[in-house]
This record gives C-alpha cells, structure tokens and sequence, in this order.
C-alpha cells in the first residue's frame, strides 16, 4: 500500500512540472528561442504531455532549432494522437490522406481511422472529411447512409461543404428520404456563409420550384453571387432564368447604375436612353438588376426608368 501511494504522488509531481515545461517551452518560441522550447517541449512531451508533443512534432516537422526529421516528427504526432489529442489526430489523417507530410506513402485507411477517432470528439472538420471517404469509398467501404451521418453532424457545426454536400445527399435521395425542403434549407446555409457551390443549387433549386416556391428572380441573384466567385456553371445557368424577368427600359440619356440601393454607393456601369434592362426587385425607388456584360448586381433607381 506505501508503494502505491508513493507512485500516486510521483504521478501528482508530474502533471505540474509537465505543464510548467510546456508553458516555458511556449514563452522561449515566442521569443524566437528554438532549440530552448525544444528542449523545454521534450521534457514535458516525455512526461506525457500531449501539447507537447504535438509541438515538438512540428519543430521536427519544420526543422525550428532542430535539423528536419520527418521520423521524429511523426513519432511525436503519434504519441499525441494515441493520447486523443485532436490536433495531433488531423494532422496524422490529412498526411496519411495526401501522402505527404512526414508519412512515407498516402494510405487512406489509416488517414480514415484518425478522422473517425477526432470525429468522434466532436472535430467538425474530421466529421466532414470522414464524410467525404464515405461518399467516395476512400479507405472505407462506400456508404451513403455514414456519409449522411457524418456530414449532418459537421453541418451542424456550420461547415459549409458539409452543408452542401447534404443538401445535394437530400436531393437526390442518397443515404436519406429524398426531401427537396431539407435540400433547400442546406444549400441556403451555406449559400449565405458564401459556399459558390451551394449557391449555384440554390439557384437551381429556386428556378425548378424545388423545396421552395419557383422564383426566377432569386435564381438569377443566386446564379450571379455563385459566377461571381469563378463558378461557371452558375454563369452558364443565368440566362435561362434571367430571360423570365421583367424588362425595363431606360428613359433618360445616361443612368448610373450603382453597387447598392443608394446614391452613396459607387457607381458600378451606366446604361444609355433605351438600353433594357432585367429587374429581380425592387425596394424603395430603387430596382436589382444584373448587368451580362460585367457579370454582375447592380441597382438603378426607379426614376431613370420608362
């Protein structure tokens, strides 16, 4: 029983001198002393502590106050890993997935089973990347069914892909009840976090009336956001919708065309006295339009049309 207690209090000394090497390990980095957090970090890391082991992992990694040691740095990334250190667990799973890093070849089982094991800690990112191994059959056996369980679970989280990719999962009816109200609430998330993806089948969901009431004007606002970010397959969708809108014509001989609903918002493009014009709205005096030639939103005011 005195043995036992003696290793108790052994056990107790420890986890404080571990942290107080840890946190002197953190003050001589930022102060640009390499090899004394190297020296600080292994103390600890070698103590157990899985914040310093991560760290140690990457000076080793990055060759910081130490040569470059790919070997080195993978022990340590394994060590807090083992010790369920999230961090340590994504950094092992993405380099197991590309195969670069300190990892000698890309093997996707082993980048699949570190995802699961942060996943299953909450990590949002692992919950969509283990989603996606899934979905493609990548160091797992394929299944829709996990895709949507794990890609739900990182949607709500906020994780735009995920949220897409959930979406597109309730449209066609993959791993869930096909639901087109579900797609369109998970497109418009992470439409409106400024997911290009996401905002282009929204558009298309606007203009087919799929889960939501059909409305060729929200489909060309979409199309338009979604083009603006290089999509080109939401460029390509524009004219379809945009030829349903209504036409306006300009009545005086220039119009400024302005960025917002104002006249303190710069001007963006002028039309001339007859020059058409497609309207998604209107607010105030002031209507949407969208503008082919430059690719984008604009706003004139209602005062400038016939």
């Amino acid at each position: 029983m005195k043995w036992k207690l003696s290793m108790i209090g052994l056990i107790a000394l420890h986890a404080p001198l571990s942290m107080a090497n840890y946190e002197q390990g953190v003050s001589e980095y930022q102060r640009g002393n390499f090899a004394s957090a190297i020296y600080e970090w292994r103390q600890s890391a070698e103590q157990g502590n899985a914040d310093s082991q991560f760290r140690l992992a990457g000076m080793y990694e990055r060759g910081q106050g130490t040569s470059r040691n790919a070997e080195r740095a993978l022990k340590w990334y394994q060590l807090a890993a083992d010790a369920g250190y999230v961090p340590a667990q994504m950094q092992l799973a993405q380099q197991y997935l590309s195969g670069n890093g300190n990892v000698k070849e890309a093997n996707s089982e082993t980048a699949a089973f570190w995802y699961r094991h942060a996943a299953e800690q909450g990590e949002a990112q692992a919950q969509f990347q283990l989603a996606m191994l899934y979905l493609e059959g990548r160091g797992v056996e394929q299944s829709d069914i996990e895709a949507a369980k794990w890609l739900e679970a990182a949607a709500k989280q906020g994780v735009a892909p995920a949220q897409n990719n959930l979406g597109s999962l309730y449209e066609n009816g993959r791993g869930v009840d096909q639901d087109y109200a579900k797609a369109f609430d998970w497109y418009q998330q992470a439409a409106q976090t400024g997911d290009a993806y996401a905002q282009n089948s929204l558009g298309a969901m606007y203009a087919q009336g799929k889960g939501v009431e059909n409305s060729h004007a929200w489909a060309t606002f979409w199309f338009a956001i979604s083009a603006q970010q290089g999509n080109e397959v939401a460029a390509e969708n524009i004219a379809s919708s945009l030829k349903h809108l209504q036409a306006r014509r300009v009545r005086v001989e220039t119009a400024n065309i302005r960025a917002g609903n104002s006249t303190d918002h710069e001007v963006i493009n002028k039309a001339q006295q007859g020059d058409t014009l497609r309207i998604l709205g209107s607010t105030g005096d002031w209507n949407q339009v969208y503008l082919p030639e430059k690719g984008k939103l604009g706003w004139i005011a209602t005062s400038l049309l016939e």
